[in-house]
């Protein structure tokens, strides 16, 4: 097991991943960051050393069993362990319910509930052994409210929450706490292609859409990035010690209007 504790990260070449993977870098963890996107993941982990962290990229498909088996084996041979589980890789699926293609539906849950699925499943064996271990999942304000357009988006993270729920208390014996946090509007390449989607589909420029989205947070911005960074850092950490079994909202209360 290395000196430093062992951060793994999915989704981590852009976005809300990328400014984690970057945060716990910079926080001493050795860190892992997970994506299909190689050029992205590789520059990311080359900044995060530059920068005095350390930090690898695994080029992976979250949905793929053999990808995810493989990459888990390759961070036991580097690093002998893991501490940290961030399940952070998703897609969104922006479309009516009728209009809906099954493919689309299946790539939308195989991604987003069935990468954390296999990575949770793969990581769980090493937590165990190790008897500690901290699973933090990503769901989002829309596994709480209705939003027009995303059934299915919304459902996969609906799933997210009660997987978080039954895990943690699946694994409490081990030691391991399992947590989710489900973000607001977050300033990501994902919302932004979100908002285009929606301005094609109602006509209304960009950045009227954006505002519109924007004034749905009680601050009528939307967040950086980073400041998603901190509350996953916060939940992976000891400082989280006796929470597990939570959902933390960091959606500059949405839910609570």
């Amino acid at each position: 097991m290395a000196d430093k504790k062992v951060a793994v990260i999915t989704g981590a070449a852009q976005g809300i991943g990328a400014a984690t993977a970057r945060l716990f870098a910079a926080r001493d963890y050795a860190t892992v960051a997970v994506d299909i996107l190689v050029k992205e993941g590789r520059q990311l982990a080359e900044q995060c050393r530059a920068q005095g962290g350390e930090c690898d990229f695994c080029l992976c498909d979250v949905a793929s069993e053999t990808q995810v088996q493989h990459c888990i084996e390759q961070v036991m041979e580097r690093y002998g362990g893991v501490d940290v589980l961030v399940n952070n890789a998703g897609i969104v699926l922006v479309k009516p319910l009728e209009e809906t293609a099954f493919a689309e539906y299946r790539r939308t849950f195989d991604v987003n509930v069935g990468g954390t699925f296999l990575m949770t499943k793969y990581v769980l064996p090493v937590m165990k052994r190790q008897r500690r271990g901290a699973i933090v999942n990503m769901a989002s304000v829309s596994g709480h409210v209705g939003q027009i357009d995303h059934v299915m988006y919304g459902a996969t993270k609906g799933a997210i929450l009660a997987l978080t729920r039954a895990l943690a208390w699946e694994v409490a014996a081990y030691g391991i706490r399992v947590n989710s946090i489900s973000p607001g509007s977050v300033d990501t390449p994902m919302l932004r292609g979100d908002i285009a989607l929606e301005s094609q589909r109602t006509g209304l420029p960009f950045e009227q859409v954006k505002q519109l989205r924007e004034g749905e947070q009680a601050f009528h911005r939307w967040a950086d990035p980073q400041e998603i960074a901190e509350a996953i850092l916060f939940l992976a950490s000891d400082a989280a010690s006796f929470i597990t079994g939570t959902d933390l909202l960091a959606d500059c209360g949405w839910v609570a209007r």
